[in-house]
């Protein structure tokens, strides 16, 4: 149930329904401690429900004991928290949804994992999920349930509340139809996302995907160029629906932030990333030593700053993964580095906001490549960073597999080429954009033209040979 000390910002009739809530407990000496949650979900839906008020349903990250809250009396909204059996969150969580559901969804099928157990657990938790909605949820509500984890919960809500109104966003891609179907639970996946009455994806590629394995799996009518399929007597509305950032935000936040703490002269490439397998960090590390083995300019100046969030770190795969990026780390260290300079440097943790906004506005490249990815939210958040003082610019960039529906918008026309810059004029700075010729490259960097080469070099070490798709802002 909702926490009564949060009750007064309950008006907006908004209740968005995750995984996780926006924050997550550990225990402490003194009691349950919050620290706020990381990804792409929080940063999108929290500034929402902080302006509007609202209700947020979701997993606490522990069992809460009696007299025990999530709320820590001074939220915009209000906290219910979900419990999760200790025997269902290791199959639900780490199983289910991360070792079969994400890579499959990545169009990583060799990576997944097939466990009836695991399955079992994941309808057990989807429908745990719907109870504690039902419980919460006032009959003109809106309800959004959120992301892979809880792809089953619409259903199990439309049995328990039938006349509520359902939205379902999915943050990760959806796969076409020859990758889908590999799962063995394929069919009761997409009726659970039909119960809802709109199903939203980042991108048109993602909603065709979807349609095409609804009409292929299950026979039903659909109407691609109206994103409508008909289920049970009932039409469901499936729309693209580009998830971006609260600009605004992170433009106050750049302007306000602390210097970041470079040093004067030294340029700095910047990655900011959970630790995942699709976002491409290895890559990016080899990348990054192939521009200094290529361009010996750039050595003693150029700087790889790599932000690793720490992500599903009891996940074997991601144990697996740190444990690489550890190596590649210490072997370009131990080749290119010098007694007053080291090439990379290797953050494995979380940072503040004013500090990662600091980063973004101070670092001269933004590098970002995922090899397969819903979308690119540092991307953003590092364009929208660049008001401040200082001339520079920033490009960021990305390669990897994208298929041709992901490079197109929610109309179906293709995504432009996008570069941005900040202009050394008086009055306040903003981050100014235009659509990038194809001869121009991917990534230009550098305050003045002759420094314009370091992004273009980083772009061909990455593979994008001038041809990359920069990340702009879904």
């Amino acid at each position: 149930m909702p926490d009564d000390r949060t009750r007064e910002r309950r008006e907006s009739g908004l209740v968005t329904v995750s995984n996780r809530l926006p924050v997550t407990l550990r225990r402490g000496p003194r009691g349950p401690e919050r620290v706020r949650s990381s990804g792409g979900l929080v940063a999108a839906f929290e500034p929402i429900l902080e302006d509007r008020g609202g209700l947020w349903i979701g997993w606490p990250g522990l069992e809460l004991r009696p007299g025990e809250s999530v709320s820590d009396g001074e939220d915009h909204y209000q906290l219910a928290p979900v419990g999760i059996p200790r025997h269902d969150v290791k199959p639900y969580y780490q199983g289910f949804s991360n070792r079969t559901l994400w890579p499959l969804f990545h169009t990583l099928p060799g990576q997944a994992v097939f466990e009836t157990s695991e399955w079992d657990a994941y309808q057990r938790v989807n429908e745990r999920f719907a109870e504690a909605t039902a419980a919460a949820i006032q009959p003109d509500d809106h309800v959004i349930v959120n992301d892979y984890h809880l792809m089953l919960t619409p259903g199990y809500l439309r049995k328990l509340a039938p006349e509520v109104a359902v939205g379902f966003f999915l943050h990760i891609p959806f796969p076409p139809y020859d990758v889908f179907r590999v799962l063995p639970w394929a069919r009761p996946l997409l009726r659970g996302l039909l119960a809802a009455d709109l199903v939203g994806f980042h991108v048109s590629g993602y909603v065709r995907n979807f349609l095409d394995c609804t009409h292929r799996l299950l026979g039903l009518k659909t109407d691609v160029r109206r994103g409508i399929v008909q289920i049970d007597g009932r039409t469901v509305r499936v729309i693209a629906l580009p998830l971006g950032i609260d600009f605004a935000h992170y433009e106050s936040l750049a302007k306000g932030a602390p210097d970041a703490g470079f040093g004067n002269q030294e340029r700095v490439v910047l990655g900011v990333d959970r630790l995942d397998y699709t976002k491409g960090i290895p890559q990016r590390i080899h990348a990054f030593a192939r521009l200094l083995e290529t361009h010996p300019q750039h050595r003693q100046n150029v700087t790889l700053l790599q932000l690793a969030v720490p992500s599903r770190s009891e996940v074997t795969e991601y144990k697996e993964l740190k444990r690489e990026i550890d190596e590649l780390v210490g072997q370009v260290n131990g080749r290119f580095s010098s007694a007053s300079w080291t090439p990379i440097r290797y953050l494995y943790r979380s940072v503040s906001p004013d500090k990662l906004t600091a980063m973004y506005r101070d670092a001269e490249v933004g590098f970002v490549t995922p090899l397969r990815d819903g979308r690119d939210e540092p991307g953003g958040e590092g364009i929208r960073g660049l008001s401040g003082e200082r001339p520079r610019r920033v490009a960021a960039i990305t390669h990897g597999r994208r298929g041709r529906d992901d490079d197109r918008g929610p109309a179906g026309k293709p995504l432009q080429h996008r570069r941005h810059s900040r202009q050394a004029a008086p009055g306040p700075r903003h981050a100014q954009g235009r659509a990038a010729r194809p001869h121009e490259g991917a990534a230009q960097a550098g305050g003045e033209s002759q420094r314009a080469p370091l992004g273009q070099a980083a772009g061909a070490a990455a593979g994008t040979g001038g041809e990359g798709e920069p990340v702009g802002v879904g």
